[in-house]
């Protein structure tokens, strides 16, 4: 049963990686979930179809995904849950992406997703790492 689909900015490699890493990650690649039906739908209506079906969305758009996820869960209607990355992770580097992914993902697959939204990495991971790169300038 698919539980995770990465959205039209995360590349197909990172769903590939993801897949070599751990075969059996719930994880589809928006261009191939409902024959691409989805591919250039609107935010507001890639959330809602994910939410029919309790797919978790995966993406880069930190942008404007938060606020459409936001408004939906506002108006009453939610989401299924978006896992948006940080700026510090490379558009480009689908082996930290899906090693982020894997192991959030040990933890989290048994969460209630219903208009949950989590930043990876996580807090701590983004703290630790500023504070390391700090130590090294100090």
């Amino acid at each position: 049963m698919i539980r995770l689909l990465a959205d039209a900015n995360l590349s197909r490699r990172f769903v590939e990686a993801c897949r070599r890493l751990d075969k059996e990650l719930p994880i589809i690649h928006l261009a191939d979930w409902i024959a691409g039906k989805h591919r250039i739908s609107k935010d507001p209506v890639l959330l809602e179809g994910l939410r029919e079906e309790g797919i978790i969305l995966i993406t880069f758009d930190r942008r404007t995904m938060a606020m459409h996820a936001g408004q939906l869960t506002r108006s009453g209607s939610g989401h299924a849950g978006v896992i948006l990355f940080r700026r510090s992770v490379s558009q480009l580097d689908y082996g930290k992406q899906s090693r982020l992914i894997i192991e959030f993902w040990k933890e989290a697959s048994g969460w209630d997703w219903s208009d949950r939204i989590e930043y990876l990495p996580g807090l701590e991971a983004s703290e630790s790492t500023s504070s390391c790169q700090k130590n090294r300038r100090g």
